[in-house]
């Protein structure tokens, strides 16, 4: 029985500089609401700030997690806690590969810093060519100078995140918060950065706009796109699917 059910938030509620579709976030919500549903909650790579609106907007009281398991925030008790595995020594890197970005990568572009973290250093832009190009270069640099990081690209971000911050980390540490087990949860994503957490939980799901690598690794890929199909998605873990 799924007792948790997660989902990211790009790719699979909402799409990048997009505009919301405010109607399938309220029937999410309103499925949500239900007595036979599973629990949810959310684990995103955005900063804290746009997935602490996000669980409003879906009237959210389960923790969720932001910047890909770096942070957790209880919508109840309106409290944040840090992955315990963030170092002093990592957050130093962190903030020199941020001020390479900004001095070195982000003039004369449409680059921008992906301002309000703290446990990754990102920019962000709307013109994939610039992220494919940025990408390389941002490995050079980790690799010179701060060996040890991870970096990590989407169509519109590359992150650069320390050891032991993923996804699938942020999903033990908030099961072990609430007491439920990996087998007991669902999730939902649609990219790269997703694959760790999708083969870790009890049933793994992709939109139909998830890259192909996830698609080929879930339990179920749904036939809607984005907050259709992560509706569809949990829809099948409640306890009566049909209604």
């Amino acid at each position: 029985m799924i007792k948790l059910f997660v989902t990211d938030i790009d790719g699979c509620l909402a799409e990048p500089y997009t505009p919301y579709d405010l109607e399938g976030l309220r029937r999410l919500r309103r499925v949500a609401d239900r007595d036979d549903t599973p629990a949810l909650s959310i684990c995103s790579g955005r900063a804290y700030p746009y997935v602490e609106a996000m669980a409003q907007a879906l009237q959210l009281t389960v923790p969720v997690l932001f910047e890909a398991g770096g942070g957790r925030f209880d919508p109840v008790a309106a409290q944040t806690a840090w992955s315990p595995r963030l170092t002093e020594a990592a957050e130093e890197q962190l903030r020199a590969v941020e001020h390479w970005f900004r001095t070195e990568c982000v003039p004369g572009t449409r680059l921008s810093v992906d301002h309000a973290k703290r446990t990754q250093a990102g920019v962000v832009s709307p013109d994939p060519d610039e992220i494919r190009a940025v990408r390389p270069r941002t490995e050079q640099f980790v690799a010179d100078h701060a060996p040890g990081l991870h970096v990590f690209a989407t169509d519109v971000s590359v992150d650069v995140v320390p050891p032991g911050i993923t996804k699938r980390a942020g999903l033990d540490w908030l099961a072990d918060h609430l007491g439920v087990r990996l087998d007991e949860m669902a999730y939902i994503g649609d990219a790269d950065s997703d694959l760790e957490a999708l083969k870790a939980v009890g049933r793994s799901f992709a939109p139909a706009n998830a890259a192909e690598a996830v698609r080929a690794e879930v339990d179920h890929v749904t036939e809607g796109a984005v907050i259709e199909g992560t509706l569809a998605a949990y829809r099948r873990c409640c306890a009566s699917p049909a209604q």
